[in-house]
C-alpha cells in the first residue's frame, strides 16, 4: 500500500502516459500508495480557467454502501466507482473539468450511480485498484461485477465514449474471478531472493541514481535493501544508495521540509508535489539510514527535514499522525485554486500569505506506524531521543484508539466498523516489535504478538498458506465479496512474523513467515512488481533467503 506507482511497474510508459481499458481483472501486486495517474492533454488543463467557465456538476457522487449496491440492482443502473485520494492534483482536475461536462453528468444521472471512494479510507480499494493510478475510473454491472478500468485522469470527450461503450456493451464484457498463481515452495525461496536482486539491478539508474527510467518515485525500501547490500561488502549497492539519496533530494522541499511524491520526466527535477506519510515514513528510514552508514552531514538533514515536517504539518495534538497534504492550494473548494507548481516556489512567508494546503486528518493505524518505524530508525541513527519519543507518543496514542482487546487493528480509530485490514495489523506490529526494541518495554512486544494472533485467526488462509487482505465483509458483493491475498501486504505480514522470531527466539514464528512468502513470491509476482522490489527483499532477508545470510 500503500508506497509508489501501483500498476505494472516495467510498463516504459506508465500511468503518466495512458489510460487503458482492460477486461480482465487487476494484478495482485500493489505498492505502499499510488501516484496519480494522468494522461495527456492533463498537463494542459487550467483549472482556475475551467472554475471560472460556471459549469456546474449534474449528478451527485454517491457514498459507499451497501444500500447504493442494493439500488443498482433493483433499477439495474450501471456503477462508475471513482477511486480518487483527496491529495491527489489529478482527481481535483477531472472534477473540475470532466465531472461538470453536461452530457456526461446527464448520463451518470440517468444511467449510473456514481461513487466516490477515498482510497485512504478504504485499504482494500487501495488495494485492488492501485495498479490503475488516482483517479482510477472503474465501471461495474448493476451485480458489481467489472466491465473495465481506466488509469489515471479522463479528458470528457475520452468518458463519453467509456460511457456511452458501457451502456452498449453491458454485462458482455463482465471479466471473471482473479487467478492465482502457484506459489513457490520455502526451499525455492534463495532462488527467489537471487532473481529478485537481478531485476532490482535492471531498474535502476546509473545517470539519476533511483529505480525507472520515467518516473522517478522516491523507493524508501529499496535504498534501505541496498543499504543492507552494502553492509555486507557490495561497493556497488552502496554507490547506488549514495547516489540514489542525493539526487533525490531534489524532490526534497527546501522550505517546509518533507518529500514530494514524484518526479516525471526522468530526472528528479519535476516534481508533483502530494506529500504522503507513506513516502515520509519510509524515505525517513531511509536517509537514517544512509546517514548511519556514511555520516553524511546532508543525509541527516534531508532526514531531521522529513521528521521536522511530520512534526510541523502532519501531528495531530493528541501524538497521532495525519495522513497526507493535498499538492495544491484551493482544490477543496477553496476560494482561489493555486496549482502546487506555483505555489510550491514560494517562500515560507509567501506560501502562508496564500494559505496552507489542505491537510487530510485521518489518523489511520497503517500509516502511523510506518512513522513511528521510521522515527526509531532516525533514533538509532543519531543517538538522539527526541525522535524516540515522538515515536512512542504516537504509539501510545494509536494503541488507546486503534488496538482492540484483543490485538484487532481498526484502520480508523474513529470508525470501529467493517472489515479489519491485514496491512494495518502487519505494519503496526512491526512498528511496536521496533519499539520494544528501542525501549526495552517488553509490554510493547506482546501486543505484537496479540496482533499477529489475530492475524492467524481472522485473515489466514490455510489453503494458500497466505493472508487475506481483509476479513470477511459481509456487506460487499460482486467482484468486492471476493477477497484477495496481496503481495504487498502479505511481506509486510511476513517481516512481523520474521521479527517476533528474532525477538522471542519462536522457531515457529520463523517458519510462519517463510510459508507467507513462499505463498505469494514466485517469478510472475515479482515479474509484476518491476522496480518495486525493496520490500520483498528485505523480507526474503529478515528470514536469511538472501544469499550472504543464509547461514545464520
Amino acid at each position: 500500500m500503500t508506497s509508489g506507482v501501483r500498476q505494472r511497474r516495467d510498463d516504459p510508459d506508465g500511468p503518466l502516459a495512458r489510460s487503458d481499458r482492460v477486461r480482465h481483472p487487476a494484478p495482485l501486486a500493489t505498492v505502499l500508495a499510488a501516484v496519480c495517474a494522468c494522461a495527456h492533454p492533463a498537463n494542459s488543463v487550467d483549472v482556475t480557467a475551467a472554475r471560472a467557465g460556471g459549469a456546474v456538476q449534474r449528478f451527485a457522487w454517491q457514498a459507499w454502501s451497501p444500500e447504493v449496491f442494493a439500488r443498482a440492482a433493483r433499477e439495474h443502473r450501471f456503477i462508475l466507482v471513482d477511486g480518487a485520494a483527496a491529495w491527489c492534483h489529478w482527481c481535483h482536475v477531472m472534477d473540475d473539468t470532466t465531472y461538470r461536462d453536461a452530457q456526461i453528468g446527464e448520463t451518470l444521472r440517468d444511467r449510473f450511480i456514481a461513487i466516490r471512494v477515498d482510497i485512504d479510507a478504504r485499504p482494500d480499494i487501495a488495494e485492488r485498484y492501485g495498479d490503475w493510478g488516482w483517479p482510477a475510473t472503474i465501471l461495474l454491472s448493476p451485480e458489481a461485477e467489472e466491465l473495465g478500468k481506466f488509469r489515471g485522469y479522463l479528458p470528457a470527450e475520452r468518458l463519453r465514449e467509456i460511457l456511452s461503450e458501457t451502456v452498449t456493451a453491458g454485462a458482455a464484457a463482465v471479466a471473471g474471478p482473479p487467478g492465482i498463481a502457484a506459489p513457490a515452495r520455502t526451499e525455492a525461496l534463495p532462488w527467489i531472493a537471487a532473481l529478485a536482486q537481478r531485476d532490482l539491478d535492471k531498474f535502476y539508474d546509473d545517470d539519476h541514481g533511483g529505480w525507472g527510467f520515467r518516473i522517478k518515485a522516491p523507493i524508501g525500501d529499496n535504498v534501505i535493501f541496498e543499504l543492507r547490500r552494502a553492509a555486507h561488502g557490495d561497493a556497488q549497492a552502496a554507490a547506488r544508495a549514495a547516489l540514489t539519496l542525493d539526487r533525490q533530494r531534489a524532490i526534497l522541499d527546501p522550505v517546509w521540509g518533507g518529500i514530494y511524491q514524484y518526479s516525471v520526466g526522468g530526472d528528479w527535477r519535476e516534481p508533483h508535489f502530494e506529500k504522503l506519510i507513506t513516502y515520509q515514513a519510509r524515505n525517513l528510514e531511509a536517509y537514517a539510514r544512509g546517514y548511519a552508514a556514511s555520516r553524511a552531514p546532508e543525509l541527516l538533514a534531508a532526514a531531521r527535514g522529513i521528521a521536522g515536517y511530520l512534526d510541523r504539518f502532519l501531528s495531530a495534538p493528541d501524538g497521532g499522525f495525519y495522513t497526507n497534504q493535498d499538492a495544491d492550494l484551493g482544490a477543496h473548494d477553496g476560494p482561489r485554486f493555486v496549482d502546487g507548481h506555483v505555489y510550491y516556489q514560494r517562500d515560507d512567508a509567501g506560501r502562508r500569505a496564500l494559505g496552507v494546503p489542505w491537510i487530510d486528518t485521518h489518523v489511520y493505524a497503517r500509516e502511523n506506524a510506518m512513522a513511528i518505524t521510521a522515527l526509531i530508525a532516525l533514533a538509532e541513527a543519531t543517538g538522539d531521543p527526541a525522535p524516540l519519543g515522538r515515536a512512542r507518543r504516537a504509539a501510545e496514542r494509536i494503541a488507546r484508539s486503534h488496538l482492540g482487546p484483543e490485538g484487532e487493528v481498526w484502520h480508523d480509530g474513529e470508525r470501529r466498523e467493517g472489515p479489519l485490514f491485514l496491512a494495518d495489523h502487519a505494519e503496526l506490529g512491526l512498528a511496536l516489535v521496533a519499539l520494544a526494541g528501542a525501549t526495552g518495554d517488553a509490554g510493547w512486544l506482546t501486543r505484537a504478538r496479540a496482533i499477529a494472533a489475530v492475524m492467524d485467526a481472522r485473515l489466514l488462509d490455510p489453503a494458500t498458506g497466505a493472508y487475506f487482505a481483509q476479513t470477511v465483509d459481509k456487506d460487499a458483493v460482486g467482484v468486492f465479496a471476493r477477497r484477495r491475498q496481496p503481495l504487498e501486504d502479505n511481506v509486510a505480514a511476513a517481516r512481523l512474523l520474521a521479527a517476533l522470531a528474532r525477538s522471542t527466539g519462536d522457531p515457529a514464528l520463523r517458519a510462519a513467515a517463510e510459508r507467507t512468502l513462499a505463498a505469494v513470491l514466485s517469478p510472475e509476482a515479482l515479474d509484476h512488481q518491476g522496480s518495486w522490489l525493496g520490500a520483498a527483499l528485505l523480507a526474503l532477508d529478515d528470514i536469511g533467503a538472501v544469499p550472504w545470510t543464509r547461514d545464520q
